[in-house]
């Protein structure tokens, strides 16, 4: 006499390509989740030391050096001399973009990772969906708390 649970079994031990294709789907995912927590690192990285060159360029500024004057870049593997007011404005731009490329690989990680959570029959991870307040909000919330 055969019972349901070791019905079920027999079914996963009849079909191993059944097996196989779940855990390639699996494993796909998990891939892709730890493709994208590596990529936010390295732009993580990227903004950094952006962030570090802008601080050395406005401490220069307020060293007595003009903005109108030249600095140096690196692009690529060559050099620069460029005016320290355009090299600060393109950092900028790519600042503004490391934020956007970052806040989307962010943004889609958390639905990659209750994906992969699905497949392994987990429960999802709370807090994954968590937004910032918005101004609106927190004006809300400031004016609850009366101040």
């Amino acid at each position: 006499m055969q019972t349901e649970d070791s019905g079920s079994l027999n079914t996963m031990t009849k079909s191993p390509e059944m097996l196989q294709k779940y855990l390639e789907e699996v494993e796909a995912a998990a891939e892709e989740v730890i493709c994208d927590r590596q990529e936010i690192i390295t732009l993580d990285r990227r903004r950094n030391t952006n962030r570090e060159a802008l601080r050395q360029l406005r401490n220069n500024n307020l060293t007595g050096h003009s903005l109108t004057s030249k600095t140096w870049i690196c692009v690529g593997n060559m050099f620069i001399r460029m005016p320290k007011n355009q090299v600060t404005e393109n950092i900028e731009k790519e600042q503004k973009q490391l934020d956007t490329e970052i806040n989307n690989l962010r943004n889609g990680l958390c639905s990659k990772v209750n994906y992969l959570n699905d497949l392994e029959h987990k429960q999802n991870v709370i807090g994954t969906n968590l937004k910032a307040l918005s101004p609106e909000d927190w004006k809300a919330v400031k004016q609850v708390l009366g101040q």
